[in-house]
């Protein structure tokens, strides 16, 4: 009876013990496992803090300081582009001048004006080569050429030559004794003091009757025999609306005269058709 107590205590101890064991381990495995899931944070902490650092416990260098603003780009001004000579022979410094809208380029700048110099001109504004030149009242600089804002000067004397004037008209004067003669003078000749009139001989009119053409001489000079005899053939084989007819540039018309009842004009000229 004894013995039985013995080992029914026994094996409660032993139970007991095994309990107790098994406790133990779940509290040690629970542990561990807290242990490794609170120190991955800090590995992972350290290593970042590895990267930011490097090797070196150096601190990093401080943030870039802001850039200042770059300096305003300097004012134009106008530049000397050096000389040119002009059509008159003079010469200038082209000055391509600074303004708002710009400066034109030293090799546009002598292209344009050596085109305006190289050409006669009336002194009139110019269109050269998509610019305007034009003379202009300064002394200083006499003469600019400007387009879209942009200004050429040109400093001096330099010019485009005048173009020549122009040819004289010549004067003919008339003579029926001799060839026409042309001269190049702006003065007419003088009229001989005594101009004779010329009977250029017979026509018949439109009705058959006969008349005299009469080539009359004045201060204007006289007509000659060949043309007055066309233009009075002319008008009186001419039946006309009218007592007025321009013939050949002549005018030709009716008078009250029965001894000259007809007369042709021109310049000053005079043909007359006188009754038989």
């Amino acid at each position: 009876m004894r013995t039985t107590r013995l080992a029914a205590s026994a094996v409660t101890a032993l139970a007991l013990i095994a309990g107790l064991s098994g406790c133990s381990k779940d509290k040690e495995d629970h542990s561990a496992h807290a242990s490794s899931t609170t120190a991955a944070p800090t590995t992972t902490a350290t290593t970042s803090a590895a990267k930011l650092t490097g090797s070196s416990a150096a601190p990093l260098p401080p943030p870039s300081p802001t850039h200042p603003p770059a300096p305003a780009p300097a004012p134009l001004t106008d530049v000397d582009c050096g000389p040119v000579t002009g059509g008159n022979g003079a010469t200038a410094h082209v000055i391509a001048f600074a303004s708002d809208a710009g400066r034109p380029g030293c090799t546009e700048a002598i292209n344009v004006v050596s085109d305006y110099l190289d050409v006669p001109r009336t002194g009139d504004a110019a269109a050269v080569d998509g610019w305007t030149c034009e003379p202009q009242p300064d002394t200083a600089v006499p003469h600019i050429c400007f387009n879209g804002g942009l200004t050429i000067g040109l400093r001096g004397d330099a010019a485009p030559a005048s173009p020549p004037p122009p040819a004289p008209t010549p004067v003919r004067t008339v003579d029926p004794t001799k060839p026409p003669v042309t001269t190049t003078s702006s003065v007419p000749p003088a009229p001989s003091p005594d101009v004779e009139d010329v009977n250029c001989g017979p026509v018949t009119d439109a009705g058959g009757a006969t008349r005299h053409v009469i080539a009359i001489g004045n201060t204007a000079g006289r007509p000659g025999c060949t043309e007055a005899i066309n233009v009075a053939t002319a008008y009186v084989t001419t039946i006309a609306p009218s007592d007025s007819v321009v013939v050949q540039g002549w005018q030709c018309n009716a008078q009250p005269d029965t001894t000259t009842p007809s007369v042709c004009s021109k310049d000053g000229l005079v043909i007359a058709l006188r009754a038989n």
